[in-house]
This record gives structure tokens, C-alpha cells and sequence, in this order.
């Protein structure tokens, strides 16, 4: 890892980094108290949490449970909740409260084998990814404190203040939550449909230019249609979750939003890297550099090729980090490096470009097709309103480049679409087959959720994928 410096550390860094992990949990106990008194939720009165939390915790020192789980969507009783479980260390697991009864009976099986020792502690936070299978990536305070510290120094902020419109129980708003409790700052808890409708319900109550909000591509989307010029007064607009289109973030150039677009996972406590505001406005579209407490490299890495020059080496993305995961629940890991699906290239100044996930890779007449490059050449045309590139089996080919689209108010034909992408990208990256859908399945963050997708067009086309 590298050493991340002194110049923003205050007091409750210095307490937190003193403390054994039994300690922490009821050392943010009292902090909580504190800062809720304090003023830390804009618009919340923070007594009525700290009464709840207190009735929480007197429910669950007379019950004893092994474990509690967290599955609201009102942050008072989330927040609440979280704090009690905290301060007695039992085993935290946040669940989404929309699930269905199939999702909740998986939490069920996989709570059933809690240990209630082995698992003190720790914080269980679900994902899932594009699979829909659910996973617990376990956390503590000391890796979602690193990653707070990390985001701290990296963007220079002695306190970071934060407008949460995302899920308390999903990591990026979860870190939302710890960034500004341990940094001493403001959190502005909002549903993104009520922005959308009355913005005044932010600016009216902060300082804009004081705050960083976070946003999955699909809300940036929806907001600049909006022509939500509000955006453009925030410190810093991190976006992450999904891959953002190439013109979605030409959209937020000509807008002058100070984005910073950022990659990370669930199982890295949130973003690992990130660009800064004014990188991304001087045209630079990738994800940034490594935070200072992780560090990243490519495994196999082997050279790819653009216009017969060698551009990159793409390989495998391994991670290192302080705020890495201690393994998926119930199963505790002390490996050095975790191994996502992700394959990308880093340049010869540290900035990392995501090409795909390696299990989404094509493989057709033995060249290799990441979707998101296709997906990009054909959302430029403006004739699609959504459109995600997969392969199906062919005997000729191996895998056939299908292109899975939902057309917007032109016509949008399958020839149509074909002669708009011709000689854009190489030849055998052109789809050979256009499904045309009603909608795509994605999740709350914008991804593709594979095993419906592949159940649609299988149904589609009458093939078993």
C-alpha cells in the first residue's frame, strides 16, 4: 500500500487509528451521538436517532441476538440500527429492502451460518453484481475507516461533506455515511426522484460548492435531461457503478460539471480509484488514478493493438488495498490481492481505463470483443435509447457479436444500425445479429443484469443460452 501522509489527519483519525476493531464499533457509537447533536444530517432532527438508537440498544442487550440485519429504507431507523449494532459488536448485514421473497430466503441460508465470535464485529455488505447472486462482502470499521482516509487525502479535504442520494445499505452510500461522520462533516440524505422535482430542497439547505455527491451513471443521465445546471455548483461529482457511455461524459463536458469519475466495488469498501474535476474537464476519460491506499496491477497483461500500432496492455485488474474486503461471508480471507472480473489497461501514468469484464469477453473467429467499445460506437449514433452487446453460440464463429438494442423515437433498423457503425470499428467487432427489445434489465446502479438479459433474447430467439 502506499503510506497515506499526515497533512488532513485530525483528532477523530488519530482516536480511530489507536483503537483495537473490539473498541472502534463503540468508540462511532459515541461519535454518532455527538455529531448527531451536532447538526451531522442536514434536515434530520438528530435526537429523534439518538433516542432510537438507545432503544435499540436496550432491545438487543435484552434479546442478545447473534447478529442483527438492517433492511430499511428510512435512513433514521437505518442509521439508528447501525449505531446500536455497532457499539455491541454484533455481526451487521445490510440487506436491500426491495427484495423479493427468493432474495430474502438466500439472506436467510447464508445468515443461518453466522459465528457469532468469528464474525464479531464485522459488517456484512451485499452484492451482487451483474450475476444477481447475492454475496457478502465482510467488512470492519478498519477497512471502511481506511477507505475514508484514503478518499480523504486524495482529495485534499480536511472534511468532507456529502449529498447521499443512493442506498445507506449499498456501499457507495454507506461510505457516504462514514466519510462525513469520521471527517467531522455534513450528510444530506435525499431521494434523487425529490431533487429531480424540486431542487430547492438542496440548494436552499447547503453550500453546494462545500459538498461532493455521489451518482451512478443513469441519475447523471436523468438529472442533465433535466438540464439540472445546479449540478455544475457542487464541489465534485464522483460517478461510479457502472461504466458511463462516451456521450454521456461529453454531455457533462460541454455542462463544465466537475465530475470525477471513479472506480471501485462493494468488495474494496467503494472507490479504489479516481480522476480529479479538472482532469475530466480537460478531456480525460478514464478512472483515474490508484487512491493512496491501494495499489493495483495487471496480471497476463499482453499487448493490444489499435490501427496496427501498439496502444496499451490490457490484463486481469488485481487489487491491494487497506480497504479491501476480509473475504465473502462466512468465510474469512487474508489473501494479498483480490481479482475481480475486470479487465483494463494502465497507462504509463498510473490512470486505469476499464475495457470489460473478462467473463462478458467474446471470443469470435479467435478475436477478442470487449462489449462496452461496441456499445459505445453504436449508443453515438443517437438511434438507440439503450443497447448492451453479448455473444451467442455460432458454429462458424465460436460466439456471434450480438447487438441487444432498445430503439428511441427513430427508426431503428437492423440495417439501419449496421450502416451507421460501418468502418467505425474493426470488421469482426460489428454485430452480425440486432435483437430489438422493449427494455434492458439492469439494477439500481445501471447493470446489466446477465441472467435476465440472456433469458430474454434466448426466449427471443428460440435458443437455449
Amino acid at each position: 500500500m502506499k503510506s497515506v501522509g499526515g497533512a488532513f489527519r485530525n483528532e477523530n483519525r488519530a482516536i480511530f487509528n489507536s483503537l483495537d476493531r473490539a473498541a472502534i464499533g463503540e468508540w462511532v457509537y459515541h461519535l454518532c451521538i455527538q455529531r448527531l447533536m451536532a447538526g451531522w444530517l442536514v434536515g434530520i432532527d438528530g435526537r429523534s436517532i439518538v433516542d432510537l438508537a438507545d432503544r435499540q440498544l436496550a432491545k438487543f442487550r435484552h434479546s442478545q441476538p447473534h447478529f442483527i440485519s438492517i433492511a430499511t429504507p428510512d435512513p433514521i431507523e437505518f442509521i439508528a440500527a447501525f449505531m446500536a449494532g455497532s457499539r455491541l459488536g454484533l455481526p451487521i448485514f445490510l440487506g436491500n429492502p426491495r427484495w423479493g421473497i427468493t432474495e430474502r430466503e438466500k439472506l436467510a441460508r447464508l445468515t443461518a451460518r453466522v459465528d457469532s465470535q468469528q464474525h464479531r464485529h464485522l459488517i456484512m455488505i451485499p452484492t451482487g453484481g451483474s450475476s444477481g447472486a447475492i454475496k457478502l462482502a465482510m467488512h470492519s470499521w478498519e477497512t471502511l475507516g481506511a477507505s475514508v482516509w484514503g478518499f480523504q487525502e486524495f482529495y485534499e479535504v480536511a472534511t468532507v461533506n456529502c449529498v447521499c442520494t443512493l442506498p445507506l445499505y449499498h456501499v457507495s452510500g454507506l461510505m457516504q455515511l462514514c466519510r462525513s461522520l469520521l471527517t467531522d462533516g455534513k450528510l444530506f440524505i435525499i431521494d434523487l426522484h425529490q431533487l429531480d422535482l424540486n431542487p430547492a430542497l438542496l440548494i436552499d439547505r447547503i453550500e453546494a460548492e462545500d459538498y461532493f455527491i455521489s451518482l451512478v451513471p443513469t441519475q447523471l443521465s436523468k438529472l442533465l435531461d433535466l438540464n439540472a445546471s445546479w449540478l455544475a455548483r457542487m464541489r465534485t461529482i464522483l460517478v461510479g457503478g457502472a461504466p458511463p457511455r462516451s456521450e454521456l461524459l461529453t454531455r457533462a463536458r460541454v455542462a463544465k460539471l466537475p465530475l470525477a469519475l471513479t472506480y471501485g466495488m462493494t468488495e474494496t469498501g467503494s472507490q479504489i480509484t479516481s480522476l480529479k474535476p479538472s482532469e475530466f474537464l480537460a478531456g480525460n476519460n478514464s478512472c483515474g488514478v490508484a487512491l493512496p491506499h491501494v495499489k493495483i496491477k495487471l496480471l497476463a497483461a499482453a499487448n493490444i493493438m489499435k490501427k496496427s500500432q501498439l496502444v496499451d496492455r490490457v490484463g486481469t485488474i488485481q487489487i491491494a488495498a487497506d480497504s479491501l474486503m476480509l473475504g465473502y461471508f462466512p468465510d474469512l480471507n487474508s489473501s494479498g490481492y483480490f481479482e475481480p472480473d475486470d479487465v483494463g489497461t494502465i497507462d504509463e501514468h498510473g490512470y486505469l481505463n476499464i475495457v470489460g469484464r473478462s467473463s462478458s469477453k467474446i471470443i469470435t473467429g479467435g478475436e477478442n470483443v470487449f462489449p462496452i467499445e461496441v456499445v459505445d460506437i453504436i449508443m453515438a449514433t443517437g438511434l438507440v435509447a439503450d443497447v448492451w452487446v453479448m455473444g451467442i453460440p455460432d458454429r462458424y464463429w465460436g460466439q456471434a457479436v450480438t447487438a441487444v438494442y432498445v430503439a428511441n423515437n427513430l427508426p431503428a433498423s437492423a440495417e439501419i444500425l449496421s450502416q451507421a457503425i460501418a468502418g467505425k470499428i474493426s470488421s469482426y467487432k460489428l454485430p452480425k445479429y440486432w435483437i430489438a427489445v422493449d427494455r434492458i434489465p439492469r439494477n439500481a446502479l445501471g447493470k446489466i443484469l446477465d441472467r435476465d438479459l440472456t433469458k430474454i433474447v434466448g426466449d427471443l430467439i428460440g435458443f437455449n443460452l
